[in-house]
């Protein structure tokens, strides 16, 4: 065949390629590549695959095909069952929003729905439609601005929609109507209402859209006249307790006056279309928050309840009710399809997807590809080449730590000893590389063989023997009318507005906690010694006036140091601030030992004598935030810091500063780090509104390096101690980026 032939053929082919490209990103993670005159630039997501998940659908034409929703406004798919995730962009291109709900219409499954509402404070929620299937994304004139907290499309008209909102705005807070697909919206709950606001649920009846049941953060109601009218459906006298959060309501679509109601008392039926109620059994008192109800879409008898505490499962209409998770997980939606009845597959609180072949009684993660994890600290091993730790915030049910050999290539969880405590940093020690300290939200932990055990630094005290023991009951898989409660996790309260109660099920920033491993009971530390337990953010070494070498803690209320921490921390006085004042950063050199940078909320202060004295950098770095810190390995006079503010430059030591414009902006600047084996090299991460920044000139000129991230807010950088042309990144929701750059001669040249 002549080559001109193949032409058209392999045009084709690449357009088709690209196009794929264009729509999703692959599980090989390349989330973004560009060039300039001499480099290659490309940044890869990495993992740990995971996190939280707030809504999961699937295709009722293809039960293979499914879409998931995430708290920082992105929306992933399935085309294999869950095995793989694509990240879809450019998605509804909106971060800072919980895509709590996604519909397809079962007529036509190109059209798609997804309600979200604001986490971040400079966003909008509202109502947004794709119309090929996930591709592309707008959002819903009428709806801009509304908090969806419920979404729902009528079983009998693909045109007619119902949201509801939990705006501080009353006049946004509501429950609103669309007949025409979305294209136009209309209140139909009167504004201003003591009861009918703050919409949680909502459901249709499948025999009549004028038949809508909403549920607020009180109780259910029910309007049979299209919103005209409303009806309080669920009350004391009617079989349902007073002050009940609806997380859900749903319509039996084979007998619609049959309909559930799942909420922070319990699950509840009806079989009066709401007129009176029964309260379902089973499920104990700790774990009645309900945030998902699903009957089996082909076996009745069996109903999935998806809690704060776990997933159950109930074989028998409700009668009783069998846990079929770890009580620590928390579960936000539920997947069964009729022509795959035993798979079932769960959106959770940190874990991600999880799948089932067998009803339930066994559950796999299933997230390669999913991310929507917050790394708070990335730390390359300084000996073992490709060996990384990273910390995942809020994140006690999948283990708070991770561990990679590869470079990031693949994570498993390295924990063990943290009880799912939040890390904020690592420090490694320059003498013992087995050994590493973890700054957690309740004190120090250490580990002796690099990050596989943890325990907490401190004394151990002799165990009290139990004057009473107590027999504990074995543990049985058998279903059970009865179970013995265990501790509740930890819940968010969430401010609806100034004058509305809270609501305790909803913000995706903070979730319940996993049952921590309580740390070995401390004994008094020695006299004049104190034990940490607040948040501790930074550490490093250094030595005092006379040389002795020790440890300084930057903590959420001072500076502290230990040269034995068995013995306790002694509090450092910083002349001039607060001895309980925040101590974000602390920074040491090599060459210079005891000279100490102290990073705080009054500006930095600056020790030369190991913490004896201490002076207040006047010019510069002053009056605000000093949230990084970084020192020249090669020149300990190159000292750069990054503040709420800008970043500051000195060539002195400290002694005096430039403010650092050259291509930077103002903003809240929490990660700086300068190049181990390239110290020309400069590193800097905006928050606030995202963006990472790169200098070649030793942090005198800058340059922004991040192109259309998944999340463009990056909290920490850190070179790796092997590679000169790796960078990696811990971001606000997709876990750890891999920054990589290449000399086009040189990539040229390996073609």
């Amino acid at each position: 065949m002549k080559i001109y032939r193949l032409l058209p053929l392999l045009t084709l082919l690449l357009v088709c390629v690209f196009a794929a490209l264009v729509s999703a990103d692959t599980p090989s993670d390349v989330v973004s590549s560009s060039s300039t005159g001499k480099e290659i630039r490309q940044w890869e997501v990495t993992g740990p695959w995971g996190g939280d998940v707030r809504a999961l659908v699937a295709s009722p034409a293809d039960s293979n095909l499914l879409y998931l929703g995430t708290s920082d406004g992105q929306i992933f798919r399935s085309t294999d069952g869950a095995r793989t995730w694509q990240r879809l962009h450019p998605g509804i291109e909106k971060r800072g929003l919980s895509v709590d709900h996604i519909i397809i219409d079962p007529r036509d499954p190109s059209t798609m729905y997804a309600g979200a509402w604001a986490v971040a404070r400079d966003e909008e929620g509202g109502v947004f439609k794709s119309t090929d299937a996930g591709e592309h994304w707008k959002l819903l004139d009428g709806t801009k601005g509304l908090s969806v907290r419920s979404l729902a499309l009528a079983p009998s008209d693909s045109n007619f929609l119902i949201a509801g909102s939990a705006n501080d705005e009353p006049k946004l807070n509501g429950v609103f109507r669309s007949i025409d697909a979305g294209k136009k919206w209309e209140r139909i709950s009167p504004i201003g209402d003591k009861e009918i606001h703050n919409i949680e649920s909502v459901a249709i009846d499948p025999r009549n859209t004028n038949n809508v049941y909403i549920g607020t953060w009180h109780l259910p109601w029910k309007t049979t006249d299209g919103g005209a009218s409303w009806k309080q459906t669920g009350y004391k006298a009617v079989g349902m307790i007073d002050d009940s959060d609806i997380f859900g309501i749903t319509v039996n679509p084979a007998n619609p006056d049959q309909v559930y109601v799942n909420a922070c008392s319990g699950i509840y039926r009806s079989g009066s279309a709401g007129e009176k109620w029964m309260k379902i059994p089973g499920i104990p008192f700790s774990a009645r928050r309900t945030y998902k109800l699903l009957v089996h879409p082909s076996r009745p008898q069996v109903i999935f309840a998806g809690t704060s505490e776990g997933l159950w499962r109930s074989k028998d209409d409700g009668k009783r009710w069998m846990l079929l998770t770890s009580k620590t997980l928390v579960i936000r939606s539920i997947v069964v399809t009729p022509d795959n009845p035993n798979r079932v597959l769960i959106a959770t609180d940190d874990l991600g997807v999880r799948v089932s072949d067998n009803l339930g009684d066994d559950f796999t993660d299933t997230n390669v590809g999913f991310i929507n994890r917050h790394v708070l600290a990335i730390m390359p091993d300084a000996t073992e080449r490709g060996k990384l730790l990273a910390s995942v915030f809020h994140d006690g049910s999948g283990g708070s730590v991770f561990a990679s050999s590869d470079g990031g290539e693949s994570w498993r969880a390295s924990a063990s000893g943290l009880g799912g405590r939040d890390v904020f940093t690592f420090y490694q020690m320059p003498d013992n590389p087995n050994v590493i300290y973890a700054g957690t939200n309740s004190g120090i932990y250490r580990s002796t063989d690099r990050g596989v055990r943890w325990s907490y630094t401190g004394v151990e005290q002799i165990k009290k023997v139990e004057t009473t023991p107590v027999r504990k009951k074995k543990k049985s898989r058998r279903a059970s009318n009865e179970w013995s409660p265990t501790s509740v996790g930890r819940y968010e309260a969430v401010e609806a507005s100034k004058k509305s109660r809270v609501q305790k099920s909803n913000k995706p920033a903070r979730k319940p906690a996993a049952k921590k491993e309580k740390p070995k009971v401390q004994s008094a530390p020695t006299a004049g010694m104190l034990q940490l337990t607040k948040e501790v953010d930074d550490i490093t070494s250094f030595a005092d006036e006379s040389g002795r070498v020790g440890l300084l803690a930057a903590t959420l209320d001072g500076l502290y140091r230990t040269f034995d921490e068995a013995k306790g921390w002694e509090k450092v006085t910083i002349d001039g601030y607060d001895p309980s004042g925040r101590v974000f950063s602390v920074s040491t050199h090599k060459d210079t030992p005891r000279k100490i940078f102290v990073g705080t909320k009054q500006g930095l202060y600056i020790s030369g004598d190991g913490g004896a004295t201490w002076q207040h950098a006047e010019r510069g770095p002053s009056d605000m935030s000093v949230k990084a810190i970084a020192q020249d390995p090669r020149d300990a006079q190159l000292v750069i810091v990054g503040t709420n503010q800008y970043i500051f430059r000195s060539t002195n030591g400290g002694r005096t500063w430039a403010r650092r414009g050259g291509g930077l902006p103002s903003g809240d600047f929490t990660s700086v780090v300068i190049s181990p084996t390239n110290p020309d090299e400069v590193m800097a991460a905006e928050y606030s509104k995202g963006g990472v920044y790169r200098s070649t000139d030793k942090g005198y000129n800058w340059e922004r390096v991040d192109v259309e991230l998944p999340s463009n807010r990056v909290w920490t950088l850190t070179f790796d101690p092997f590679d000169r042309d790796r960078v990696y990144a811990g971001s606000f929701s997709s876990g750890v980026y891999v920054f990589t750059i290449q000399n086009r001669a040189s990539a040229t040249a390996q073609q």
